[in-house]
């Protein structure tokens, strides 16, 4: 007789191969500015846009009109005991994102059984851009994701039990998630509509006084920073951020097609193989991932976009199963997220809006697999298994790639590693009285790597009387990018042609490379012309 795996055996792999695949990422690039985002508030009050002051503390509420401090505050608690590097940075993000696995493993598990629970938690452990923007919160995500999950579980518990503290803390974790970053509101109301579209009878049954009154009293406590900003500001987050437009669409279908077979990175995380700088990498991680990218071939892909198209067929196939109705829920779910994202201006062309939307793709094409299995005499089990191992590993060779280009081409843009440099050439000094930022992309970085003691400054790009008091300051240093590295392209030129019109010329005393040679910052001063 045979014994049966414990459950949690596959979930358990699969976060660890999670943390694993992260730990092989986080070195290479830099330490990117919106990445940061949640420090500013750390070193500078006026990071914040919105605070208050009990006495001589300020503390921050909103970073954005749509973005709170939560994670502010986590990371304040955790610079205490830790310097502030790309590992104390991305190792939390990472351990959120484990978190969030087993979060969906034991929600799934519930609904649909260990064996679908199984597929979905190594479907999503391996999948590359749940991996990359779980490692780079540059979204910032990986508190949207565990809270969205959190949430949902506590409610669900709720649902069986009918344990009203249950409810309490799903709401309030929702509430807290809208305070992290108010688009969470896209997986919320896509979880609403289909409620009503697929449980109608079982959500109107639910709607009694005290529940709701219950739920609406978490969500406002844990969202309460967001409500009283909305208040104060009168509904700022959603009439700055929310405005219908069908405008770029086709690039929104793009964002999401690539975003789901893991191309959506390649390019704006790491320079293509076609630049110029490419080297051999530098370590055991970045060899092994070279050698298995010869190896294996190239994988700027995976394979869940047929997954994907598969998961809908059997989908159509499975009228009759015994989850049809929970497929559907996922299904809805995920399709009023994406639309509300698709039919807004400025949001769902990137990879950190469209991964909003999981994990429920990836638990939905888990339970139609795992039902489609069912349906097969005898080869069932070969056929689903041999299925989930080669999605895995197409997904792996995926993250695979991205590791090895790392390795070899360096990150590219604002992910430079040059930020390190950069960050170990400054320093507060009697001969130099502020430092002159001229382009986007390294504020956050500097300042954090410093932990708040380097003075720096934002030029004053467009305030011509704020740019001549700048210009003719002789203690100030000034940091760009090089001509070709510029994020906003200009910037240098009407930066010098100000100081030429009063006068002054630039002087470069110091250009700074990335670790493939590439020249990426420029230190120089403006001197008066003779």
């Amino acid at each position: 007789m045979t014994r049966k795996l414990p459950a949690w055996l596959v979930p358990t792999f699969s976060v660890i191969l999670f943390f694993l695949a992260g730990l092989a990422l986080i070195p290479f690039p830099g330490l990117q500015n919106d990445e940061l985002f949640f420090s500013g508030p750390l070193y500078f009050d006026d990071a914040a846009i919105y605070r208050i002051q009990i006495g001589a503390t300020k503390i921050p509420f909103m970073v954005m009109s749509y973005t709170g401090a939560l994670k502010t505050w986590l990371y304040a608690g955790l610079f205490q005991f830790l310097a502030p590097t790309e590992w104390s940075v991305r190792i939390p993000v990472l351990l959120m994102g484990m978190a969030t696995i087993w979060l969906t493993w034991v929600w799934t598990r519930r609904l649909a059984g260990v064996r679908a629970a199984a597929v979905v938690s190594i479907l999503l452990a391996t999948d590359t851009i749940f991996q990359l923007t779980n490692t780079f919160d540059w979204g910032p995500v990986a508190l949207q994701h565990i809270l969205l999950m959190a949430g949902l579980l506590a409610v669900q518990s709720w649902l069986d039990r009918g344990d009203r503290r249950m409810l309490a803390l799903g709401f309030f974790l929702w509430g807290l998630g809208m305070w992290d970053k108010a688009l969470l509101s896209w997986p919320l109301i896509g979880l609403a509509v289909a409620a009503l579209c697929v449980y109608p009878r079982e959500t109107f049954r639910r709607l009694r006084p005290v529940p709701l009154a219950i739920a609406v009293l978490s969500f406002l406590i844990g969202a309460a920073p967001l409500v009283w900003y909305n208040i104060d500001r009168r509904g700022e987050t959603a009439s700055a951020n929310t405005k219908f437009t069908t405008e770029g669409f086709g690039a929104k279908v793009t964002a999401l097609r690539q975003t789901v077979d893991g191309s959506v990175l390649f390019g704006y995380i790491v320079y293509p193989n076609s630049a110029p700088g490419r080297r051999a990498p530098h370590n055991v991680v970045g060899r092994a991932a070279a050698a298995i990218s010869g190896f294996f071939g190239v994988h700027k892909t995976n394979l869940m976009l047929p997954a994907w198209i598969l998961g809908l067929v059997c989908f159509v196939i499975l009228v009759r199963s015994p989850h049809w109705r929970l497929m559907c829920f996922l299904l809805i779910a995920t399709a009023v997220a994406w639309a509300q994202m698709a039919f807004n201006r400025g949001t769902g062309g990137a990879a950190h809006h469209v991964i909003l939307l999981w994990p429920f793709p990836v638990i939905f094409i888990g339970i139609a697999f795992t039902e489609a299995a069912a349906r097969i005499p005898r080869f069932g089990t070969v056929a689903l298994t041999a299925l989930v191992a080669l999605l895995a590993a197409a997904n792996l060779l995926n993250t695979n790639e991205y590791v090895a280009e790392l390795a070899t081409n360096g990150g590219s843009g604002g992910w430079t590693d040059a930020i390190y440099r950069l960050a170990g050439s400054v320093e507060k000094s009697p001969g130099t009285a502020w430092f002159g930022l001229v382009d986007w992309g390294y504020l956050n970085g500097l300042r954090m790597l410093h932990e708040g003691d380097l003075p720096v400054f934002v030029v004053a790009d467009g305030d011509p009387a704020e740019l001549k008091r700048e210009i003719e300051t002789p203690e100030c240093v000034y940091i760009q990018h090089t001509e070709d590295k510029q994020i906003f392209p200009g910037v240098n030129d009407r930066l010098r042609q100000a100081a030429t019109s009063l006068g002054y010329s630039e002087h470069i005393e110091r250009t700074l490379h990335d670790r493939n040679g590439r020249p990426v910052f420029e230190l120089f001063r403006f001197v008066k012309t003779p």
